[in-house]
């Protein structure tokens, strides 16, 4: 019985993000009523506060979901047998692809938060990948594939600096030849450079 009212529980606030979602879309963000989100979905505008405390927890929910599969994909990347930079690489354009897939929601979370700098919310990733790249990193110093004058730190900012400057271009350059380019550049000036 309990299974049952889980599983029903699941499905109706899938139905109201996904009904969220499209709205968003289709009408932005602000201009998007809960009324009609639960219009559209067929319940109780008072259901809604059931499952969520506002719209964006339902932009935040859908978004945190997005992540957290990528960073099993990532995690995966890491625990992979490929060497360092290939490793920098995949989990970088697995990032991308992800963005890619979701700008426009994503923009419009970053949106609210510019216009809403009181709404408390952090981005719904977090620190989540530093301690993967920290990793991957590291294990590049060691093996004496990267440069162990640079500090880690510097390292890692500047990839997510990578992913940052891609989101904000306005080159017409398409999204990710934008951020191979940048990653290729990226990683000839990581490589320890072999003397012959």
């Amino acid at each position: 019985m309990n299974n049952r009212r889980e599983r029903k529980k699941i499905l109706i606030k899938k139905s109201i993000s996904d009904v969220a979602l499209k709205f968003f879309l289709a009408k932005g963000f602000t201009d998007t009523t809960v009324a009609e989100i639960m219009e559209a979905a067929d319940l109780g505008t008072g259901t809604f506060y059931n499952y969520f405390q506002s719209k964006e927890d339902v932009l935040h929910s859908y978004l945190t979901e997005k992540i957290n599969e990528a960073r099993h994909i990532l995690e995966a990347i890491q625990q992979s047998h490929g060497e360092p930079s290939q490793k920098l690489s995949e989990i970088l354009l697995a990032a991308g692809k992800s963005y890619e897939e979701n700008r426009q929601l994503f923009n419009m979370y970053m949106q609210f938060h510019r216009q809403n700098p009181d709404a408390g919310r952090q981005p719904p990733h977090g620190p989540l990948f530093k301690e993967i790249l920290v990793d991957i990193v590291s294990e590049g110093q060691e093996k004496g594939e990267f440069r162990k004058d640079i500090p880690t730190a510097i390292i890692i900012e500047m990839f997510m600096g990578l992913l940052q400057s891609t989101m904000t271009s306005y080159l017409p350059t398409p999204f990710m030849d934008n951020l191979r380019h940048k990653l290729s550049l990226f990683l000839e000036g990581l490589a320890v450079k072999h003397q012959p």
